[in-house]
């Protein structure tokens, strides 16, 4: 049994909001400037912090040196031209900010509180500038350091843990054989390989360190004046509170933290900037793809102290569309006899009359007289079939006025909704929906229109190639619009997909209205929504609320409306080009819903391929399940054993080859 655990300081007890320490200098300097202590440009003062302690570490002869704050200061008022009360200023400042920045470990406490039940001496090192004092007053202040602990501090003893050398001070000062210390932290280098040189037992702690995604936000901190730094922090600490029981929790987890976080959270603060810009004092969030963005748009505005109603909105493009008809003719028609874009999806009789709220059985006559017989209603229908089914819908009088009729209904009920919600009254509202097709957004403005009502403002993550330009208000969108060629369309698919899979609710696609009372309530195709909950959607919802809460915002150390899009789709593409095993293993089987809510399926996103889809693009046909738009080809091959892995990739460069030969 050892008498003495030690512990490593930063990351691994204390860590901080944001990624790298580097970091820290890009909010320093936004800081500096906001208070007007310095004539230099933001980016500037960082980089001549930066440069200050490298030079302040290089003169003093490296790491093993008494290099401490007052002389990284003394560095960069030389470079500066500071005199001394700006100078101390200066440090003063970084150290106000330094200790409102640092975030205690979740797990610390209780790393520490096992080492005292075991009868431990605890004893904290760090290779850190700033000195004993301040370092002991953090952990005092976070509840780590009790009276009888002790805390070494490179700079006070001119020695390193890197080196190896401040180990050997701790064992000589505590009187004890390094066999007798037991070290846990985060560096492999200085925490693991040199305590072990030095003989004593080590613990690695690695979680606190930043993973590939987080690096990946970090990497971006220069061009997103820190935010994504922010975001870099704020993921760290997500994953250290929101506990996991299982590798698929811990995937769920640290993929919702790393990637989907940041990329929800960047579009909502896009949606709230343009709220601001434009005026809105409203904005609607339609379910259910609205559920989560509206938890993160409620803890965000108190964050930016911004005044606007955020209200959830039950509605759905199934609810809506048959109440945006107002005419029976080939356009207005077109979206009934769309497919979900899914190589699986069919359009039957029996799904295009459903949309229209038409029983098969009451125009069964009718569409014999087409060539449509009972037993073809479940099928899919034949782009000549579609069309005379069409013309049929146009032409039949007494079907033609039952839809129209149909309509009305349906949009007297849902303005009757509209005006319970507010939407009617004179506020100025904002409309914020997921979905490629903008459907939502054509259907409300439709009904609106309709009832010669004010046309929404609608604010979209994206929109898709042929969503065109018509008589209503083309949405605005964050990441990309492929029809004007605008933003992030590379690997739309992806993006498209999480988004999808993420924005979901715990309730039940809603599927039309009714009146309770005075009231009007949405009709739900079910209570809940049971097969996303019991995949794991909690944990996903808790880390993406924690991941929101624990973010930095303080407009005077970062600038929440700088464009952090680069940097959350680079972590996406990392995740989804390379996923690990397990992460493509808890995604993959997300019980994903797409269609028109009433007449949705669940596609697999990813699973092993098997020697079956090696042959499947040379059969008849050419039904290979990678090119379902929904499907993950790199999460399949990661589940992929590696000789087929291997055998499937030459199998569809051949399939490839062969296509660009004979085209």
């Amino acid at each position: 049994m050892t008498k003495i655990a030690s512990f490593d300081v930063f990351d691994t007890v204390l860590t901080r909001a944001f990624g790298s320490p580097q970091s820290g200098a890009i909010l320093l300097g936004k800081k500096v400037h906001d208070l007007s202590l310095s004539q230099y440009t933001p980016e500037a003062f960082a980089r001549a912090r930066i440069d200050a302690e490298v030079r302040a570490f290089r003169n003093a002869g490296g790491i093993d040196s008494k290099v401490n704050l007052h002389q990284i200061y003394a560095e960069l008022a030389n470079a500066l031209g500071l005199n001394e009360k700006q100078r101390d200023e200066l440090m003063n400042l970084e150290l106000e900010l330094e200790a409102k920045l640092i975030r205690p470990v979740p797990l610390a406490k209780e790393l520490v509180q096992a080492a005292r039940d075991r009868h431990q001496r605890i004893i904290f090192l760090s290779d850190m500038y700033i000195g004993t004092e301040f370092i002991q007053k953090q952990l005092t202040h976070h509840g780590l350091y009790l009276d009888g602990d002790r805390c070494y501090v490179s700079c006070d003893y001119a020695k390193s843990k890197a080196s190896g050398e401040l180990f050997r001070e701790m064992v000589h000062c505590e009187g004890v054989t390094p066999n007798l210390v037991s070290h846990c932290g985060d560096n492999l280098w200085s925490d693991v390989r040199s305590a072990k040189r030095i003989g004593l037992k080590v613990t690695p702690f690695l979680n606190a360190k930043l993973n590939r995604y987080e690096e990946i936000l970090d990497s971006y901190s220069w061009t997103t004046e820190g935010l994504s730094s922010a975001m870099a922090g704020a993921s760290r600490l997500a994953r250290l509170t929101v506990s996991a029981s299982s590798s698929k929790q811990e995937a769920q987890r640290d993929v919702t933290a790393g990637v989907i976080a940041p990329l929800l959270v960047g579009f909502i603060l896009w949606v709230l900037g343009r709220a601001q810009k434009l005026g809105l004092k409203r904005l609607y969030f339609v379910s259910r793809d609205g559920q989560l963005l509206l938890e993160i748009a409620r803890r965000l505005v108190k964050k930016l102290n911004f005044n606007c109603e955020l209200c959830y909105l039950y509605g759905s493009r199934y609810a809506w569309l048959l109440a945006s008809i107002t005419n029976v003719d080939e356009e207005q028609l077109s979206e009934i006899f769309r497919s979900s874009g899914n190589v699986d999806s069919v359009v039957s009789v029996k799904t295009v009359l459903s949309r229209l709220y038409i029983n098969p059985e009451a125009i069964k006559l009718e569409l014999i007289s087409i060539g449509i017989t009972e037993k073809d209603w479940l099928r899919a229908l034949s782009a000549d079939e579609s069309q005379r089914l069409e013309q049929l819908l146009i032409k039949e009088k007494n079907i033609h006025n039952f839809i129209l009729q149909q309509a009305e209904q349906k949009r007297l009920l849902m303005m009757k909704y509209l005006k319970q919600e507010g939407m009617l009254d004179s506020t100025k509202f904002g409309f914020v929906d997921v979905g490629a097709g903008g459907s939502s957004h054509y259907f409300l403005s439709s009904v609106l229109s309709a009832c010669q009502e004010k046309l929404p403002i609608s604010l979209y993550p994206y929109l898709g190639e042929g969503v065109l330009e018509n008589q209503f208000i083309r949405p605005e969108t964050y990441f990309f619009d492929m029809e004007a060629n605008l933003g992030f369309c590379e690997d739309y698919r992806l993006l498209l997909a999480i988004m999808e899979m993420v924005c979901v609710a715990n309730h039940g696609s809603v599927i039309g209205y009714k009146e309770v009372g005075e009231r009007v309530e949405a009709v739900l195709k079910n209570a809940d929504n049971e097969p996303v909950i019991n995949w794991g959607y909690p944990i996903v919802r808790e880390t993406i609320c924690c991941f929101t809460e624990n973010l930095l915002l303080d407009s005077s150390l970062v600038n929440p409306w700088v464009d952090v899009r680069a940097a959350t789709i680079e972590a996406l593409k990392t995740f989804g080009s390379n996923p690990s095993f397990a992460e493509a293993k808890a995604w993959g089987n997300f019980p994903m819903e797409v269609g028109l809510e009433h007449e949705s399926f669940v596609p697999c996103l990813a699973r092993s391929y098997t020697w079956k889809d090696l042959i499947q693009p040379f059969l008849p046909g050419n039904k290979a399940i990678w090119r379902q738009i929904y499907w993950w080809h790199e999460g399949a091959l990661a589940l992929t054993p590696p000789l087929l892995r291997t055998a499937l990739k030459i199998s569809i460069n051949f399939e490839q080859s062969l296509n660009t030969a004979f085209h």
